[in-house]
């Protein structure tokens, strides 16, 4: 039997919230809440499964085309729940940072909430939770190379990029899960997700469960090849 892989880190594109609403006849909020219980789940599932890294899609740079009444209750719901599980997240000893330009968020004390769950849990070690707000994967690559122009940097070698990314020190993630059954990256870790195992899964984020991403992880450690997951 040949010996299983490791995981040290897993992202996802966290997709389905709007739809889980419609299904049920809600407002497109509710949605959104409930999906932040589906994270409060992973984080602790990723806690107990000894897994170093996870990455979420919070906020990509493509929804700000979404209407001002959604875009003005995302930004209220991420600035209270930055403050409201401050405490559980530095009793759980998870460390919080963020991917992406976070200069735009000057609203609802977002930036303030932000800056202070990060620095909070800045000396948590079981579990790194990284929040791509407001990122987008090209740009991200773009605000790198401009980064290496401005030092005059005249020949670009691949560890010079890397060591421009948001969080060059983040290992790329072993796989890379899409709930709400869309196929696509979405402008999302391009340049991290290179080697890594892409599954597609048919549950809305609400619903994705502790169950279904045990059976994502075995299945990864146990095969060379990762069949996608259908729900």
């Amino acid at each position: 039997m040949s010996e299983q892989k490791t995981i040290k880190h897993i992202a996802f594109i966290m997709d389905g919230n709007r739809r889980w609403a419609k299904k049920r006849s809600l407002p497109v909020i509710a949605g959104h809440k409930q999906g932040v219980e589906s994270l409060k789940k992973i984080t602790k599932f990723a806690l107990d499964n000894n897994i170093e890294h996870v990455t979420v899609y919070a906020f990509s740079t493509e929804n700000w085309k979404r209407n001002k009444k959604e875009l003005d209750f995302l930004f209220k719901l991420l600035s209270e729940v930055a403050l409201k599980e401050l405490a559980e997240l530095k009793s759980l000893g998870v460390k919080v940072d963020f991917l992406g330009d976070l200069s735009k968020f000057n609203f609802f004390d977002i930036k303030k909430n932000l800056a202070n769950l990060k620095s909070e849990t800045q000396q948590n070690c079981r579990l790194n939770l990284h929040i791509a707000l407001n990122y987008g994967s090209l740009a991200e690559i773009a605000n790198a190379l401009n980064s290496l122009q401005e030092q005059k940097v005249s020949k670009v070698c691949l560890e010079d990029l890397q060591n421009h990314l948001y969080l060059p020190s983040l290992p790329d993630p072993e796989i890379l899960i899409r709930t709400g059954g869309e196929k696509r990256l979405s402008n999302f870790l391009l340049w991290q997700s290179v080697n890594s195992e892409l599954v597609f899964t048919n549950t809305l984020w609400p619903d994705f469960s502790e169950k279904e991403l045990s059976q994502i992880l075995e299945s990864y450690k146990s095969q060379d090849s990762l069949e996608p997951v259908c729900a």
